[in-house]
């Protein structure tokens, strides 16, 4: 499946009420965006309230025309919020399809398998590819090797229960996947700082080009000029720590993220592992994890079709 069948799938309303992988991607690809609207709306918050101390502050200071300046003022702060609208939706809806595109780079080894077990019954010279770049490590190099253990027994017409290598024994709880989940982080982390360059770059904009209206309107004081100047100053670490906020949210998402995956493929490997050692009933049931439920079927299917096979080749070499 190509991404832009992932993407239309994404936003159609009767796959999202049937398709438990389509809610999946849609689901964690609007949590993803949603960071970044967070953010932006608490960095409006805290530059409405600086904008509100200035004009307080004006006023104070015994500006004259203060009421005029105030209507000025405001209606600057409206247009200039108009005027960012549309690039602050392009910057939402850029991020929800980058937030889809990571949630099927989850589900692709998933896919993967499913997929192969699918056409395998179909077709016996389908092959087993999976990309080792991108996925995950434990679950592909071992599917790969039940996969080929698998398809030469069917070729000897017998599958007796099988040793396996010792780095695959020892694993008895969900392996973290240092390679796999730095890249996720990686993906991630990048939507976080394109994310905080274009609200660094909009929000410090507007408020230098406020600055520079005061200073243009407002009497040439050293009080106001020197408040807005440390003004800037205050608002650019109030920037700073909202986005490293950001970033630890993303951080945290990307473990949740993680653990959607890792312990389902955990599951997957195990009973591939108990097949492959001659527990032949040994099916993926999974709890909690419905949107992988399609391809546990596709997986279980082939369990049992491999278990018909090679038990009625073992009874047919008895007899002969």
């Amino acid at each position: 499946m190509n991404f832009s069948s992932v993407l239309k799938n994404a936003f159609n309303y009767k796959l999202l009420k049937t398709d438990e992988e389509v809610r999946f991607r849609l689901i964690n690809g609007l949590k993803i965006a949603s960071i970044p609207v967070l953010t932006c709306f608490v960095l409006i918050i805290f530059l409405w309230v600086l904008l509100s101390m200035d004009l307080v502050f004006f006023k104070s200071n015994g500006y004259d025309n203060f009421e005029q300046f105030n209507e000025v003022f405001y209606d600057f702060i409206v247009s200039k919020l108009l005027e960012f609208s549309l690039l602050f939706i392009a910057h939402f809806a850029m991020t929800l399809i980058f937030g889809i595109y990571i949630s099927e780079l989850l589900l692709r080894p998933f896919r993967v398998i499913g997929d192969y077990c699918e056409k395998y019954l179909e077709d016996k010279s389908t092959s087993y590819d999976p990309d080792f770049f991108s996925d995950l490590k434990l679950l592909t190099r071992f599917s790969e090797w039940f996969f080929n253990t698998i398809y030469i027994s069917e070729q000897n017409g017998s599958l007796k229960p099988i040793n396996l290598p010792t780095k695959f024994t020892r694993i008895h709880k969900p392996v973290f996947e240092t390679g796999f989940f730095l890249q996720f982080l990686f993906l991630i982390l990048a939507t976080s700082i394109v994310s905080a360059i274009f609200f660094f770059e909009v929000i410090t904009g507007v408020h230098d080009q406020i600055v520079r209206m005061a200073f243009d309107i407002l009497p040439n004081k050293y009080e106001i000029q020197y408040f807005l100047l440390y003004q800037s100053s205050v608002l650019s670490n109030i920037i700073a720590g909202t986005i490293t906020v950001q970033v630890f949210a993303y951080i945290m998402l990307s473990i949740s993220l993680y653990k959607k995956v890792s312990t389902p493929a955990f599951g997957i490997f195990a009973t591939m592992r108990s097949f492959i050692k001659g527990r032949y009933d040994s099916r993926v049931h999974l709890i909690g994890y419905s949107y992988l439920r399609p391809q546990c079927r596709k997986l279980n299917k082939y369990l049992s079709e491999m278990q018909k096979s090679l038990h009625k080749a073992d009874k047919n070499s008895i007899q002969d």
